[in-house]
């Protein structure tokens, strides 16, 4: 059974920083290298560099799966 984070932020890049914070969170609590947060949050800074607007929602959706 799969882990699953599903976190739902303005398009506001000001709240972009709350997204950050929870896949460190997520990070800390799956024992991941200093790494692969790094990868993560640079994965995470490009996804959310192509969000157009300041207007709307942003969701992303974390799945954490045993054996991943």
């Amino acid at each position: 059974m799969a882990d699953e984070i599903t976190l739902t932020i303005p398009r506001d890049p000001e709240f972009r920083r709350v997204a950050s914070y929870v896949v460190g969170g997520l990070a800390a609590r799956l024992n991941l290298t200093i790494e692969s947060l790094e990868d993560i949050q640079l994965a995470l800074d490009a996804l959310l560099a192509r969000v157009e607007g300041p207007v709307g929602e942003i969701t992303l959706r974390m799945i954490v799966h045993e054996d991943a």
